[in-house]
This record gives structure tokens, sequence and C-alpha cells, in this order.
């Protein structure tokens, strides 16, 4: 199928290339889109969105381990069949409290940082 667009030749210095590329690098951009959008006077994206993007996927990362650490103990508990001692149950119940503790503080970062990415959101 036939392309509707048209070619323009645009001629850089070895320098002016590298400039270029590492802008088109830090916001996530071809080469030819970061032309496109500053040629024609269009917003190019935050650098600083990706760098936050990236901190709340490693959070819910942690969140997830947080998770299934938690689940790995609760299992531990369904299948000791009263085997565990009264002390040995506190300890777990004492670790799964600090678990929901943690992943309660987790969403709550996500949730600031999604907020500063986005001011306008509801929280």
């Amino acid at each position: 199928m036939a392309t509707t667009r048209n070619r323009i030749l645009v001629s850089f210095t070895g320098d002016e290339k590298i400039q270029v590329q590492t802008l088109a690098d830090q916001v996530k951009l071809s080469i030819s889109e970061l032309l496109r959008r500053l040629v024609l006077g269009h917003r190019l994206p935050d650098a600083n969105n990706f760098v936050s993007a990236q901190a709340i996927r490693d959070l819910l990362k942690v969140n997830a381990d947080q998770a299934r650490l938690g689940n790995l103990m609760k299992l531990l508990i369904d299948e000791s069949d009263g085997a565990l001692s009264p002390a040995t149950l506190k300890q777990i119940g004492a670790l799964l409290e600090n678990i929901y503790q943690t992943q309660a503080e987790l969403r709550a970062s996500v949730k600031a940082i999604h907020h500063d990415m986005h001011p306008r959101a509801a929280r």
C-alpha cells in the first residue's frame, strides 16, 4: 500500500545528530517523530514521566512479591495441620501483618507517584 507521507532530507553534523538522537532517546521517540513534533509545535513527552512510570512498575513488582510471600505463609499454616506451635503461629501472624502494612505503603507510594504524573487524576 502506498504511503501518503513525504520525505524531507535534513542534514546534521555528527555532533548535532548525537544531540538529536540523545533527545529522541530521552523522550522515547524516533528521530522522525521528534523532528515532526518539534517542527509542528506539538508537545514532547515529559522524560520525567518515563522515570516515574518505571518506578511505579518496580513498586508493583515488589507488591506482587509481597502478595506471593503472604500467600505462601497462609499455605504454610493451612498445610501444617496443627503441627505449628502457638509461638510460631504468632510469629507468622506478625509477619503477615507486616506484609499487609508494606503493601499498603507501596499502594500509597504508587498513588502518590501517579498523582505527581497526572495531577488532575482523581486520588
